[in-house]
């Protein structure tokens, strides 16, 4: 069975996770140039404003709360600009680079849970879920259990005019011949 609001959900989400690696990789590259253009500062700034909405957008579309863990926010937070990245500390840095994995990491348990889902779902027949629907709705159930009485009804009438003819009637006359 195919569950189109799952399939919706995990588009989304590796969407999202592309566009955070893209951050990654934007500020890496960052941290090993000694200048940037304004072009690649405004994509950067671009990237970066883009994964605080979608983020945001991703949350509520999948129904997750906030978490201790889940560290998204405080990256694009602590990089404010790829000029700037020279001037972090190497413990900020380390700090930044721990929670971009960690936050990495939330995405592929994410996105592992909803293709757990969509797995079990394809092993689902979707006439079977029609089925157990029908027969949780009570006035199809009704339905069905006269017809099955009816057709008991007739099964029964039809052996016994098969098997069990009915004999004619002999009257208990007795005739006397002369």
């Amino acid at each position: 069975m195919v569950d189109r609001e799952l399939e919706r959900k995990i588009k989304r989400l590796k969407e999202f996770m592309q566009l955070w690696i893209k951050f990654h990789d934007m500020y890496k590259d960052a941290l090993s140039r000694e200048t940037i253009s304004p072009k690649e500062e405004n994509a950067f700034l671009e990237t970066k404003s883009l994964i605080a909405r979608k983020y945001q957008a991703l949350k509520d579309f999948l129904g997750i709360t906030s978490s201790y863990d889940d560290k998204t926010f405080d990256v694009i937070s602590q990089v404010l600009s790829l000029k700037g990245v020279a001037a972090i500390s190497d413990l900020s840095l380390h700090k930044i680079e721990n929670d971009w994995h960690n936050s990495y990491i939330l995405l592929n348990k994410l996105l592992g849970e909803l293709e757990g889902k969509q797995e079990a779902l394809r092993k689902v027949s979707r006439l079977g879920v029609i089925i157990r629907r029908l027969l949780a709705n009570p006035v199809v159930s009704l339905i069905l259990m006269i017809g099955l009485i009816i057709g008991i009804y007739f099964l029964i009438n039809y052996v016994q005019k098969t098997y069990y003819p009915q004999e004619k009637k002999v009257e208990n006359s007795i005739e006397f011949k002369q």
